[in-house]
């Protein structure tokens, strides 16, 4: 059955408070974008002085946010990009403290204005911001200018460069309200919620304030309440922290959880003698994500639980994440039955998080530090606490957010790999970052993702253990087996296998699992102490690693880069799906359809609330001819089969059924016959796998062989009207300029195939 309802309904029912151009924290701040078009030079060629006396005017333009090798000239670009741009400040500024924002730039960066170096930012996942109230020039342009450098790079995701995410200047009164952090985690035993709010208050002034704040926090049923008001005395041109605790009974709230993923809002102003100086709002959720034993437990009900990662890449839109990739992504990854994973190796995008927060998708963060002999795992990095500090102090309010991580996969860079463990210096690596993680958020899971847990030198003492909540863990291969070998080693906490996966799947449509992978996730589930798997990955992903394929697209993914689905799509959405199956027969007289729950010991096992199966029913000339709706009662793992008999008084020769979650989203597919299956295209010349358009230009997706190494583009108006050419060696993606008025049709060859079949971009 067609996902017909879940992306639509969802949209309408849930998103309606979502907003693209509220920021993560709302204030009260006057706010102008410096989004848009900025000149542009790609070049490690030039000195900074250089840099600074030359006329911008003559170099090219990009847009902002975005990255630089999204665009055909600089698509191989390593190095140095620098950007430009003039603003001028509102008359009512004058009187403000104004800071510059940047969300993301990656990686390394240095930011100048008027010709002063303001600072610099080491991190291309983090948000950083410059207090230019001093170096501002009223009445008049300044000149923006800032070096963006990708040659840092781990993982074998693409090092995508540039000012990704946004920029914006903001200003404020000399009082603000820096950040509202809220933990609100309930007690199950003593039936209360325990609330601690803590105030970052910045003072500006050269004069002590005496400072009022009040706090107001709004329901998911529009119901509010206030806690009792703070008062604070805040030093001349001092920042301080202030913590107001207050409870509230368990009964009187909504708990936040993945199929009912309820959000308060907390409204806080401050004040000096009843004068209102700032102002700040933050959603955030009521849950408890906890390790006990050998088990998680998500408000007091022991979970086993599966995901996907998500590489944060496109090549149409590198990795600025687009609000609308972002939700049909996870709406996606939601419906292949994915709850919980590590996401990726570095902070995600804020957008991303705030759509997991609504829609119930749990995610440990991690920061970039990655692989054997990882140049940032050593003790007591300062380097490391600050991107752990900014990405924690950005993110602490998500519901979403569960836990953080220290790294993945780090180990000793020489020897063979059966004889790899951890340096002494990357085991007390990552025993300092877990500490200092302590110090920052003491009510989320602490982890670091191991690839040597399993292997014959590991023990205690090169295997971070002790300090940890639970334990992650990769493997591409005899699972099952590897997980046994580190739990005999480390016993006592869960293992939750982080990544997951058996060669690569394939880039091809019809691309699927393995036997053997598919074999060990059934074994899995009978180990206890395994609380879930997260396959690597949900998309395929650009990359330069090594063994990846020509068109620089790696396929892992059940999804292509342009979101395809591979035929092992079905076969993971029926592996994860809540429910053991979901089967639909029929005859002339009645219909039947079966559902059987999970075992107590599954994956994924968890209680099912307010689901619901919707059928579809065919004639013999496949015409729909009815569709209904039943609710289905708490479904609880270890539960009879349950059958529900019905009656065929519309003479339907076929039924379609999906099984809906809570939020609208169908997680299991059934049908009493085999749909028919669309041929799947082959052809020996390339294949345009995706347009799509961007801006004043078209973007194009193609297949790419190992004999390729040229390409010809023809394209027009019309299919009988392909007079414009064009001729690349890019692999696997290019942009094409066009007037977005007009139609687009495209054909391509290589320099060793015929041409393709001629595709239209639809809109």
């Amino acid at each position: 059955m067609k996902n017909f309802a879940s992306i639509a309904l969802f949209t309408i029912v849930f998103l309606g408070s979502c907003s693209t151009k509220k920021t993560e924290t709302a204030q009260e701040n006057e706010t102008l974008s410096l989004n848009g078009e900025w000149h542009f030079l790609a070049s490690s060629k030039e000195s900074e002085e250089q840099i600074l006396a030359t006329d911008y005017t003559k170099w090219d333009t990009l847009t902002v946010p975005g990255n630089w090798d999204v665009e055909n000239r600089y698509a191989h670009f390593k190095g140095k990009g620098y950007y430009q741009r003039n603003f001028t400040i509102p008359e009512n500024w004058q009187k403000k403290q104004i800071r510059i924002k940047f969300d993301a730039v990656y990686e390394t960066s240095k930011v100048w204005l008027n010709g002063k170096l303001l600072g610099e930012h080491e991190g291309g996942y983090t948000p950083f911001e410059f207090n230019i109230t001093d170096q501002i020039q009223p009445r008049k342009p300044n000149t923006l200018l800032v070096m963006a450098d990708n040659t840092f790079r781990r993982g074998a995701w693409w090092a995508w460069g540039g000012i990704s995410r946004d920029v914006s200047l903001l200003a404020n009164n000399d009082v603000r309200l820096v950040w509202q952090h809220i933990s609100a985690v309930p007690n199950f035993d003593k039936g209360l919620v325990d609330f601690t709010i803590s105030y970052t208050i910045e003072n500006n002034s050269a004069e002590t304030q005496n400072l009022t704040i009040n706090a107001q926090v709004i329901g998911p049923d529009n119901k509010s309440w206030q806690p009792k008001t703070l008062e604070t005395i805040v030093a001349p041109n001092e920042t301080t922290e202030k913590v107001l605790t207050f409870q509230k009974e368990l009964k009187d709230v909504e708990l936040w959880h993945f199929d009912r993923p309820n959000l308060y809002t907390l409204n806080s102003t401050i004040a000096s003698n009843s004068q209102g100086l700032d102002s700040v709002s933050d959603k955030f959720g009521i849950r408890k994500m906890e390790a006990i034993g050998e088990e998680l437990y998500l408000n007091n009900e022991a979970v086993r639980l599966n995901g996907f990662n998500r590489v944060h890449d496109h090549r149409l839109y590198g990795n600025t994440e687009p609000l609308e990739l972002i939700q049909n992504d996870i709406l996606d990854i939601k419906a292949l039955g994915g709850n919980f994973s590590r996401i990726m190796h570095a902070p995600a995008s804020k957008n991303l998080l705030q759509f997991c927060d609504s829609i119930g998708y749990m995610l440990i963060e991690e920061i970039p530090v990655w692989g054997r002999g990882a140049p940032n795992a050593i003790p007591d990095n300062p380097r490391t606490k600050k991107w752990l500090k900014e990405m924690i102090t950005r993110d602490f309010n998500h519901a979403s957010v569960v836990g953080w991580s220290m790294g993945n996969e780090i180990g000793n860079p020489d020897g063979e790999w059966q004889d790899m463990t951890m340096t002494p210096g990357q085991y007390e690596y990552v025993n300092d970052m877990v500490d200092h993680v302590a110090t920052l958020d003491s009510t989320r899971l602490k982890t670091v993702v191991s690839f040597t847990s399993h292997l014959p030198l590991a023990k205690r003492g090169n295997e971070p253990y002790e300090k940890l909540d639970f334990l992650c863990m990769n493997s591409y291969g005899e699972t099952y087996e590897k997980v046994g070998r580190a739990h005999a080693k480390f016993p006592g906490k869960p293992i939750f296998i982080s990544e997951m996966g058996d060669k690569q799947i394939g880039l091809t449509p019809d691309a699927e699992f393995s036997d053997r992978l598919i074999d060990q996730l059934n074994k899995l589930r009978t180990l206890p102490y395994v609380v879930g798997s997260s396959l690597w990955t949900y998309n395929d992903y650009r990359s330069d690693y090594k063994a990846t394929p020509p068109s620089e697209n790696r396929a892992w993914g059940v999804v292509d880069v342009w979101r395809n689905k591979k035929k092992a799509y079905k076969q993971i959405q029926d592996i994860y799906a809540p429910v053991q199956s979901l089967d639909a027969t029929m005859d002339k007289n009645g219909i039947t359809i079966t559902l059987r729950p999970r075992n107590k010991q599954d994956i994924p096992a968890y209680i099912m609330e307010g689901y619901a199966l919707v059928y579809e029913l065919f004639n013999d000339q496949d015409q729909s001819i009815s569709k209904k709706r039943i609710e289905l009662p708490i479904i609880k793992p270890g539960d009879d089969a349950l059958k529900l008999n019905l009656k065929n008084e519309y003479n339907a020769t076929r039924i379609d059924i999906g099984l809906w979650s809570l939020m609208q989203i169908e997680v299991k597919t059934a049908s009493s016959e085999e749909l028919k299956k669309l041929p799947v295209e082959t052809s020996n010349s390339p294949i345009i796998e995706f347009l799509g358009r961007t801006n004043e230009s078209v973007g194009i997706g193609y297949t790419v062989s190992e004999k390729d190494s040229i390409f010809t583009f023809k394209y027009g108006n019309s299919k009988e009207n392909l007079t414009k050419e064009t001729t690349s060696n890019l692999k696997g993606a290019i942009k094409i300029k066009w007037p977005a008025t007009e139609p687009f049709f495209v054909k391509l060859k290589s320099d060793v195939t015929d041409w393709s079949t001629t595709k239209q971009l639809q809109e």
